[in-house]
């Protein structure tokens, strides 16, 4: 590579060399497409309002950054671009349409034709070339201003052929002419202006790399090593000028000088922080433009302004995943504001000091930060709210300290983390309430756990619950060296996440707490609490794991706590739950497990103080179960039949009454469900010995049912000649009816009057019936069967 650059016109360029091609590995003119409409026109303004300018404004001219490429030939020397193909292509049309309005196609023809040929031309494929030499002999005479329709002109001559239409570098160049007739069309822009090179308007920096020849390594490696093509490109540009404004008069230093802002930005973004981006690369495209672009938008997500009212709308459109980010959109919000060029230097600074990513923190127990920054050079808007306010959080912390003390910066992570993951987020507005309580805390950052032991109401803008738990928390560990570890570990339980003030309040810490202040217990009394935290800790990690309650055969964890007591919790207006994992529903085990003023969790409690860590868990839970007495019939019910909790599959009940309870396969009474005694009934059944005394009745499949027109029931079924018969049985109104069809009763001699006698059916409806308390009903029916034996 030679060793000079130098900031030179497109006319300056043609005088170097005999010709301007694109090289064959190069792209089509993306510029031109229709989809970089928005693309196309930033640049297009940017261009345009050069020429606003007067020609000795210090803001002229205007640079359009480095354009690398490669020499062949000796002497008359071709050019061919590595990168500033859709620069130059842009230029070359601006130029053309410039002379045709102004009439200077004698000056542009001696600059841009050799023997009627063009000396700016594509190698894509023969097409293109072919149209850049007819349209730089095209001049019609009248001028661009008169013209309703150029490109229908242009496609309309008769050197213009009908293949052309299939060749996408013409088409974009066809709609860069049509934007440039729309934006320069009657205005004072000029061609002599633009090849003025006393006073050039729009310049570029030249890299020649001599003695390479044009390799597609040599292209990969040049284009992703920090030259990003078209959005970037123009963004890059147009921020470098904005950040002159915005830090106008200060400096930073780089190394052993001190620079501008803005040209801080430029060299680390084409030095140190390019290198950091090459791990960030799109593996198929090499490039890594698409990762700096998602990145600046994570960072414009956590330096919105929490004091403004715009703030919900900013952070729902800078979640939107269809948003596209461009200059000139985030300009105009006010997203590019100096606390995000301040945000986004610091970061790019602090990660890419060791070439790879360098940690700030000394672990990724409370806060990831390699996951947090895949994810915001990957998809931004895709970060959840809970993510928003702990990188968030990260970022003031930095911002405030610096990174002068990382085990305080740990501090800080762990309680925001434990914050925010138990706060529920809805909608920005939540949001934006965290973020100023974190703006409001940060002063404290370095010293947090002291603030919080020391502070009555530390924060708001969080759950207050969680808030609670924190002062606590942090009171415990100033207080005795052996809190820290017991909390950490609780703390780190994937499902609790933070939340452990159940262990807490099951030790006694919490009562002890609110009797006598933490700082003047004795250490006995700490030692004597932290034995019973460790105890309960192991139970709950015996009971729960990452994703929620551990799975133990025949819903063991379920029926022993209800045989202790009604530890469902209300799911819906209607429906209740025996618990999923899901922290988000309202029926969920996180619900339990910090729902402190109810009955539910102390059954937990209970349970727990049931059990031993000694003995296999399964067989003292099973203990439990056959201890229970003198249950409500429905928990009887439920705790006999482990068949029910499994028939729910979303695991929800709905009670009519007491006396009607339904198993919902899934919601709604508008889908199947069953009915809890009938059900447990038919489980009951099953048992081999028992199936055996109802012989000849055989036990039938359960009838589920869907809507409200209908009960549920078991069915049994007497197979004999000459048809079978159906016994159903349902439970209604605290006890089972036993029915069958008058019409198959009657195919069988006098049953009618024997059903009558010997066990009371009443004929009501077309039916049977017998009514029988729910105590007798297994009873009745071995007489039942007993009867219809006379039948075989």
């Amino acid at each position: 590579m030679s060793d000079s650059s130098s900031q030179i016109i497109f006319k300056q360029l043609l005088d170097r060399h005999r010709c301007i091609q694109i090289p064959m590995i190069q792209r089509d003119f993306a510029q031109g497409r229709q989809s970089e409409k928005e693309v196309r026109v930033d640049f297009l303004n940017s261009l345009y309002n050069a020429f606003l300018l007067p020609i000795d404004d210090d803001a002229l001219p205007l640079n359009l950054d480095f354009i690398y490429g490669s020499v062949e030939g000796r002497g008359e020397t071709r050019f061919l671009p590595l990168d500033g193909q859709q620069r130059l292509t842009t230029l070359f049309l601006l130029h053309w349409y410039l002379a045709l309005k102004d009439g200077c196609v004698q000056e542009f023809k001696r600059i841009f034709c050799s023997q009627d040929e063009s000396r700016f031309s594509y190698s894509v494929r023969p097409s293109s070339g072919e149209f850049f030499n007819a349209l730089v002999n095209f001049f019609p005479d009248t001028p661009p201003n008169k013209q309703s329709d150029l490109v229908a002109l242009i496609a309309n001559q008769s050197w213009y052929f009908r293949s052309w239409r299939l060749d996408p570098t013409i088409q974009s160049a066809l709609t860069m002419l049509e934007d440039i007739h729309q934006r320069f069309s009657g205005t004072e822009a000029s061609f002599l202006r633009l090849v003025d090179e006393a006073h050039p308007v729009i310049t570029f920096q030249l890299l020649d790399l001599d003695n390479f020849g044009l390799s597609d390594d040599l292209y990969i490696k040049m284009n992703a090593r920090g030259k990003p093509l078209t959005a970037f490109e123009t963004f890059k540009a147009r921020y470098e000028q904005a950040l002159a404004v915005q830090f106008e008069g200060e400096s930073v230093d780089l190394e052993d000088r001190s620079v501008s802002v803005a040209e801080y930005f430029a060299l680390r973004m084409d030095t140190r922080w390019a290198d950091f981006f090459w791990s960030y690369r799109d593996k198929e495209t090499h490039l890594f433009d698409n990762a700096v672009m998602n990145l600046f938008h994570a960072v414009a997500l956590v330096t919105r302004d929490d004091e403004k009212d715009s703030y919900p709308e900013d952070v729902a459109a800078l979640k939107d995943k269809e948003l596209k980010f461009t200059y000139q959109r985030f300009q105009n919000n006010g997203w590019l504001d100096r606390s995000f060029s301040e945000v986004l230097i610091m970061l790019l600074d602090v990660w890419s000091e060791e070439g790879a990513f360098k940690l700030q923190l000394p672990g990724n127990r409370y806060f990831d930060e390699r996951a947090i920054f895949a994810t915001a050079v990957s998809e931004p808007a895709s970060l959840g709210y809970t993510e928003i306010v702990q990188f968030f959080a990260y970022v003031a912390f930095l911002r405030e300290h610096g990174e002068k003390n990382a085990e305080a910066f740990q501090d800080w992570m762990r309680i925001v983390c434990n914050l925010s993951v138990n706060s529920a987020y809805e909608r920005p507005a939540d949001v934006q309430r965290s973020i100023a309580a974190v703006c409001n805390l940060v002063i404290h950052a370095d010293n947090i756990l002291e603030y919080f032991a020391t502070t009555e109401r530390p924060t708001v803008g969080f759950s207050p619950p969680q808030i609670s738990e924190e002062i606590l928390k942090a009171q415990l560990i100033l207080a005795h060296s052996g809190w820290r570890a017991l909390i950490d570990k609780a703390e780190s339980h994937g499902y609790f996440k933070g939340q452990i003030e159940f262990l807490l309040s099951f030790c006694g810490a919490v009562d002890n707490a609110e009797d006598l202040s933490v700082i003047d217990w004795s250490v006995a009394a700490h030692i004597r609490v932290q034995r019973q935290f460790k105890a309960y800790l192991k139970h709950a990690e015996t009971m729960f794991n990452s994703r929620g309650l551990t799975s133990l055969d025949d819903y063991r964890w379920e029926r022993a706590l209800l045989s202790l007591g009604d530890y469902f919790l209300r799911s819906s207006d209607r429906n209740y739950s025996f618990l999923v994992n899901s922290a988000a529903e309202q029926g969920s085990w996180k619900r339990l497990l910090r729902t402190s003023d109810g009955s539910q969790r102390e059954l937990l409690k209970a349970l727990w103080d049931n059990l031993n860590s000694k003995g296999p868990v399964d067989q003292q839970l099973d203990d439990l179960i056959d201890a229970a007495t003198d249950l409500e019939p429905w928990r009887q019910a439920l705790i006999e039949t482990p068949a029910a909790f499994g028939y729910c599959r979303q695991r929800a009940l709905r009670w009519a009454d007491e006396d009607e309870i339904y198993l919902l396969k899934k919601s709604r009474m508008s889908g199947a469900h069953a009915e809890l005694y009938s059900y447990a009934l038919h489980h009951r059944l099953t048992a081999v010995s028992i199936a055996k005394k109802l012989s000849p009745l055989r036990l039938g499949d359960y009838g589920s049912v869907s809507g409200s027109d209908f009960y549920p029931y078991v069915s049994l079924i007497f197979e004999n000649s000459p048809s079978p018969l159906e016994v159903t049985v349902t439970s209604i109104d605290g006890q089972f009816q036993i029915s069958l069809q008058s019409s198959e009763v009657a195919k069988f001699a006098k049953l009618n009057s024997t059903l009558n006698a010997s066990l009371g059916f009443v004929k009501a409806e077309g039916e049977f019936q017998l009514n029988v308390k729910r105590e007798l009903i297994d009873k009745t029916l071995l007489k039942l069967a007993g009867l219809l034996k006379n039948y075989k």
